[in-house]
Formats: structure tokens, C-alpha cells, sequence
């Protein structure tokens, strides 16, 4: 979660002492500042640009989560910062092997790793992007949401804040971090930087078979080959099921893959339809 810059704390004052007018601009890095409902702080909507939030929105964007780039942990990205290698997400794109390895105690076998990470994040998905954004109160249930809707960047930046409370799970406040949230011309910018860099996802296709699976929960247990437990999460969603972490009567399938366990066999008690890797990805396919 991305913390706010600007807060104007509330106090006793003596009766002769001149009202304070919050402001209406960070005064940090000049972006809108928002009051949430039943805060006493203001926050800085200019999350991908404002230096007050550099070193915690890099550390968000680039967790596994979000664009998952292995390596860039959060020691690393404080110390990019303070090197001044680092002033927004889209900086991480052009940093180049000898820059990483100039720093202290990075060896050149790491340094290569980082930016072979660097370069397989770009191809990432729409609700990855919106998420690592660090949108406040977007989480990944309301990123996967807005990209599910919107399927385009850009009509995602032009929603009003009506358009976006009619998605399931936005309510007016939410609706307002995003609106505001893309308002800033600063945030534009570094969405630009990013897209120009290379980072892309597949571009969202309506089909027959969209939502196939929708009303179906599924639980995946024990190791894939062919995917990471993440990536068959997400490709299931895609296809409008529920992935759930627990098995119960009301689980339509579990996919077992190599070491299953405790889930495995309480399907098997249970009834529930078990699916191996090849059945899996015949079901996606």
C-alpha cells in the first residue's frame, strides 16, 4: 500500500490563531491531494511520480504480485534511490547491465539475473499492470475486475467516476482514487515511459468460450510444470472461474500436480473431480 505525503493534522488552536487551509496540491510534487472520507490526511494522488513515494510505489510495482521482478527487492530499491538510479517504475526498463553491476557488493552473475528479470516482466497482464500501478485501494480482486471491464488502457483513464462504480466491488471512494489517480498528467507520463519501454499483455479477446467456466471453483494443489500455481490461477479467472484455497463440497474440481497433499486427499474423500496438469490445460485450451 502506497502511504500518504501530505496530511494536515488537526489540533487545538487558540481562539485568535488563523484557520488552516489544506491544500488543494502536493506540495511535494504538485499532483491533486484527496481527503478520504473519515481521515484526518490528505494523500498525494501523483503515486508513480511524487519523490515522498518513490521507494515504496518502486517496491510495490515491482513485487511478485505486481510486475514480479526477481531480484529488485526492497534493499535493492533503496538503494538505487539513493543512488539516484532510480526516480519512477519506468527508470527500472533502462537500467543496463554495467550500471547494476557498478553497485556494491552486486556481483556480475546477479547483475545479469536482474536484468534478465527486468526484461521477462514486460510481458505481464492488464490486471498485473493496473495492480502494480499502485492505485490506493486497488487491490488485485479490483485490478482483475477493471481489467475484466475495461480491456483497454485507455478507456480505463477516460472512465468517470460513475462509469467506474458501476464494476463490482468500487464504491465511490475507490472510484475517486482512480479517476484522480489518472487525472495526474505526471502519472501519464511515467504509463507512457513503461508502455514505451516494452511492457505489453495480451489483448483481451471476446469469444464463445469466454467465460466458460464461470460458477466453477477450483483448488489447485501440489507443483505444475508446465505453469506456476499463479499462472493457472489467473488463466482459470480468465475464464470467469473462482479459485478458492481450501476444498469443500462445493468445490467443482482440484488440480493435482506433482507432490499434492492434504487437499488431494480430502477430494478423494469428498468425491471432488480430480484434474492432472494435461487435463488442465486441455480445460484452458
Amino acid at each position: 500500500m502506497i502511504p500518504e505525503v501530505a496530511s494536515v493534522i488537526i489540533e487545538k488552536r487558540p481562539k485568535n490563531a488563523k484557520k488552516i487551509i489544506p491544500p488543494t496540491q502536493c506540495p511535494v510534487c504538485g499532483s491533486d491531494v484527496i481527503k478520504p472520507e473519515g481521515e484526518a490526511v490528505l494523500r498525494c494522488m501523483g503515486g508513480l511520480f511524487c519523490a515522498a513515494q518513490r521507494k515504496e510505489a518502486l517496491k510495490h510495482f515491482a513485487q511478485r504480485k505486481a510486475m514480479n521482478i526477481d531480484g529488485l527487492g526492497d534493499r535493492l530499491i533503496e538503494i538505487m534511490v539513493n543512488l539516484e538510479m532510480l526516480h519512477n517504475p519506468a527508470d527500472i526498463y533502462h537500467l543496463s547491465l554495467d550500471k547494476i553491476a557498478g553497485i556494491e557488493r552486486m556481483g556480475l552473475k546477479s547483475a545479469q539475473n536482474l536484468v534478465d528479470a527486468i526484461d521477462k516482466s514486460k510481458d505481464t497482464t492488464f490486471a498485473r499492470f493496473i495492480y502494480a500501478l499502485g492505485i490506493r485501494e486497488v487491490g488485485e480482486v479490483t485490478a482483475k475486475n477493471l481489467a475484466k471491464h475495461y480491456h483497454e488502457l485507455n478507456d480505463l483513464m477516460k472512465a468517470s467516476v460513475d462509469d467506474l462504480q458501476q464494476i463490482s466491488d468500487i464504491g465511490p471512494i475507490v472510484a475517486e482514487n482512480i479517476h484522480t489517480f489518472f487525472q495526474q498528467q505526471h502519472n501519464h507520463e511515467v504509463i507512457d515511459a513503461l508502455l514505451k519501454a516494452g511492457i505489453h499483455w495480451p489483448k483481451a479477446m471476446k469469444t464463445v468460450g469466454e467465460n466458460k467456466l464461470e460458477g466453477k471453483t477450483f483448488v489447485l494443489t501440489g507443483t505444475l510444470s508446465q505453469m506456476t500455481r499463479e499462472e493457472a490461477k489467473e488463466a482459470l479467472e480468465n475464464l470467469g472461474a473462482k479459485v478458492a484455497g481450501s476444498v469443500s463440497k462445493k468445490t467443482d474440481y482440484v488440480v493435482a500436480g506433482e507432490s499434492a497433499g492434504s487437499k488431494l486427499t480430502k477430494a478423494q474423500d469428498l468425491g471432488v473431480t480430480v484434474l492432472d496438469e494435461a487435463q488442465l490445460l486441455d480445460l484452458l485450451n
